[in-house]
């Protein structure tokens, strides 16, 4: 494996100054990829840790990292419990729906608990409607 790794880096010339700054400049998203990781991987062996809501997770948080619109928000968390995706944070309504419908759109998520508020909102997280669109609409 470590030589597949060297023969790549022999075939893409990637500097250590190169990936060093391209980790800064995605130091939120690596962040919580690396918290989410740490909660994946169980530290016991019988941990109380359902698969199927990890690749969910996962799944989501990969959807999120997708789109550069919601890619590193950093007021933005989200996880799944049995099935349900809990989105927590502050963003504005727009983007706030679009959190939503990629949720939404996530194969293995079968509910959403959304906690989001507006920025600078002091009154807790109530039950809300969400503006999305299908997919193929036109505004």
């Amino acid at each position: 494996m470590a030589g597949r790794i060297r023969r790549l880096f022999q075939l893409v010339p990637i500097t250590r100054t190169a990936a060093v700054l391209w980790a800064w400049r995605n130091r939120r998203e690596l962040g919580r990829w690396l918290g989410f990781a740490v909660r994946a991987i169980p530290s016991l062996p019988d941990a109380d840790i359902d698969r199927h809501d990890l690749v969910s997770e996962a799944r989501l948080r990969a959807s999120l990292s997708r789109d550069e619109r919601t890619r590193g928000v950093p007021t933005l968390a989200v996880h799944v419990r049995d099935g349900a995706a809990i989105l927590d944070g502050r963003l504005p309504p727009p983007l706030h729906d679009l959190v939503f419908s990629i949720a939404e759109a996530t194969t293995g998520v079968r509910a959403i608990e959304c906690r989001i508020m507006a920025p600078g909102s002091l009154e807790p997280a109530r039950p809300h409607v969400h503006t999305t669109r299908p997919v193929g609409s036109r505004p």
